[in-house]
This record gives structure tokens, sequence and C-alpha cells, in this order.
């Protein structure tokens, strides 16, 4: 079973649902309103916590184990991750990573932005 996490900065001005904003950026499409997110420095952050990532064939990918893995997706707007079995501690941890860079979890399964600043 997976889990998505999904992170992006937006203005508190952008109309579009996160529900919208999600579907357009896992197209590959880029977002009005939305930050250019430091997203090199973003991941450095993962690799730090989630030594042994592996890119191969284009695929960014972390294998922990008992500890489950995630594929991991960017672009210049947001960073997505697909985990599979991975504990609520491990996933927490990604969470944190994010609001280093005021990127807020967007929650695809419960259809929930959890952003103070922006209105849902």
């Amino acid at each position: 079973m997976s889990y998505d996490l999904t992170f992006w900065m937006q203005k508190s001005t952008v109309p579009q649902a996160p529900s919208h904003i999600y579907g357009e950026l896992l197209e590959g499409r880029a977002v009005e309103g939305l930050e250019t997110i430091q997203t090199a420095e973003f991941t450095k952050l993962i690799h730090q916590r989630f030594p042994g990532i592996v890119t191969d064939g284009g695929l960014t990918y972390w294998e922990g184990g008992e500890r489950g893995m995630f594929e991991l997706y960017t672009s210049h707007q947001h960073v997505h991750l697909v985990c599979r079995q991975m504990s609520g501690d491990d996933m927490n941890t990604l969470i944190e990573i994010a609001s280093a860079f005021d990127c807020p979890l967007y929650d695809p399964q419960v259809d929930t932005r959890f952003d103070s600043h922006v209105a849902p």
C-alpha cells in the first residue's frame, strides 16, 4: 500500500484548490502563484536523513528494508514522495524536512493541505 506526500510553497492569493494544484504538478505543469523551492537543498536533507537513496534510469528511490521505501519526484515547484510500508515516524521526518522550506504537506488521500497561512 502506498501513501503520497506532496509539498509546495504558494502565495496566499492562489485561487485553485489544492487538489487541482496537485493534479497539475503531477502532470508536469507549472502552476501560477506557486513559489520556486530550493529542490536541491530540500532533497539533500532527505538524502542525509535517509542514506542510500538511489537514482536509476530517472527514478529516485530509497529502500529501507523493514522501514519501507519511497520514490522521490521533484520539479522547481514541488516535491512528491510515494511512500510504501513506511512508519508514521519516517513520514513525519519527511514532513519536518519540508516544513524547513516553508512547504506544507498536501495529503491527497484526504484532500487536505496543512497550511495555516492559506485557506483550504
